[in-house]
């Protein structure tokens, strides 16, 4: 597969891992909870959280993988942003977009209403699986960078090597 082959597929599968991460912690993890709540029935919670860890655990080896994989500067920066922002929003959201003791946000209602939306559609789950992968993320991004870095190093220290005219001993 070539090299944009390799990091379309994977800004692909993050987003839908983030995607389908988000959906289990914040509808079905938060509904098998309420049930607890109503019926007190533990019977299945156990295994929810079980399949929940196990999904959140797959999903941080798949990013890796997919990071490691690809070696793309792009991957590398995507990773990187997209995955620090999610480890930070909870900092972010607490810090600039909340107003505390009548002290309006410090930021702009317009940024503030925003960072507060994806901080209540991301992080309110009980697992919290989207912040886990978002460090997996910051993670494997900045390996992939490394990786990338890498490789380009020792491709032009090879270059000499490949270079038929880079003797001056030869014709």
């Amino acid at each position: 597969m070539s090299m944009t082959g390799r990091t379309l597929v994977a800004l692909a599968g993050a987003a839908l891992v983030l995607v389908f991460a988000n959906w289990f912690d914040n509808t079905f993890m938060r509904d098998a909870v309420r049930y607890v709540g109503r019926t007190f029935d533990y019977s299945g919670l156990g295994v929810t959280f079980m399949l929940g860890a196990m999904l959140v655990a797959g999903s941080v080896l798949f990013i890796g993988a997919l990071a490691w994989r690809a070696a793309s500067v792009v991957v590398g920066l995507t990773f990187g942003v997209v995955g620090g922002f999610f480890v930070a929003l909870p900092q972010l959201f607490f810090n600039f977009a909340t107003q505390v003791n009548d002290v309006p946000p410090v930021l702009p209602e317009l940024l503030s209403s925003a960072l507060q939306n994806i901080y209540f559609t991301t992080s309110d789950g009980p697992m919290h699986a989207v912040g886990t992968i978002g460090a997996a993320m910051l993670i494997a991004g900045i390996a992939a960078l490394a990786r990338w870095w890498r490789g380009r190093s020792v491709a032009s220290s090879r270059a000499e090597v490949v270079v038929p005219t880079a003797d001056p001993m030869l014709p």
